[in-house]
């Protein structure tokens, strides 16, 4: 199961972009931008040219079928082309709207893009459930500001398909919630390490039997490494993990902390790879 064919990958991308976006037009309808190779017009005054707007054509539809089609037409432009990332966060931003994205986000002047390139929890949160609010914990919070204001912080309405585990848990920075935590799939998008890779697992079960003692496979696969080899982990969660020792609290991968966060006291096994630390 993780040796799929190319037209098999190359599928299952069209059918998790067509997910992504579709969510994010709230399952009504969705924005599919693609580069048409030639310009549309000519920038002018302020407006310096990125080579992408000028030459960008989008396409709106009503239903998942003709978003797929359309995503399989062009879908080398996400799978190898060089703005596949651009034109995702485009699509997704006019399938919500723009004027919906300002509203999910606490401020309305909060980005997508923060300091250095880096995307915001924003941005994470409209890719993974379709909405780009600005916290991660379950449902909305509501504090009291002083002087009778209120504060309105928004978090995740419902469970996703594919969850969140943060490094930031770990030390205490953020609280992340059961809807990111517990996917209706087992896989989750791993943040540590100042960039985002993949945690992901074969069986759902891992999902049901929360408190049991279980020993269970998950694999990570992280794009900016360049990653080639097959890293399994082995997790072992309840008495199974007491019953084991750790030689050095000091050198615990931050992936393993990640780890921790949605499995309490887990202890990993890297199966013979190399740690990474």
């Amino acid at each position: 199961r993780l040796r799929p064919s190319s037209s098999t990958r190359r599928q299952c991308l069209v059918s998790a972009l067509a997910d992504v976006l579709w969510r994010a037009g709230e399952e009504k309808q969705a924005t599919v931008a693609i580069n048409s190779g030639r310009s549309h017009f000519t920038p002018v005054g302020h407006y310096s040219s990125e080579r992408l707007l000028e030459k960008m054509t989008c396409f709106s539809v009503d239903n998942i079928k003709d978003l797929q089609v359309i995503l399989e037409q062009h879908i080398e432009q996400y799978e190898t082309g060089m703005l596949g990332c651009l034109l995702l966060t485009i699509s997704a931003v006019l399938s919500r709207s723009i004027e919906k994205v300002r509203e999910d986000m606490d401020l309305r002047t909060n980005t997508l893009i923060a300091a250095h390139g880096y995307c915001t929890q924003e941005l994470v949160n409209l890719l993974l459930c379709g909405r780009a609010v600005s916290n991660v914990f379950d449902n909305d919070i509501e504090l009291d500001s002083g002087n009778g204001d209120r504060t309105l912080l928004k978090g995740i309405k419902d469970q996703c398909q594919v969850g969140l585990l943060s490094l930031f848990e770990h030390y205490n920075i953020c609280k992340v919630g059961a809807h990111l935590k517990s996917p209706y799939y087992p896989v989750w998008v791993v943040c540590s390490e100042s960039h985002f890779s993949v945690l992901f697992g074969l069986q759902r079960e891992l999902l049901i039997n929360q408190d049991e003692v279980m020993d269970f496979d998950l694999y990570y696969y992280d794009g900016l490494a360049n990653q080639q080899e097959e890293i399994r982990l082995t997790v072992s969660v309840g008495k199974l993990a007491q019953n084991l020792q750790e030689d050095d609290a000091d050198l615990v991968p931050p992936l393993e902390l990640c780890i921790r966060t949605r499995w309490k006291d887990a202890l990993v096994s890297w199966n013979e790879t190399e740690p990474i630390l």
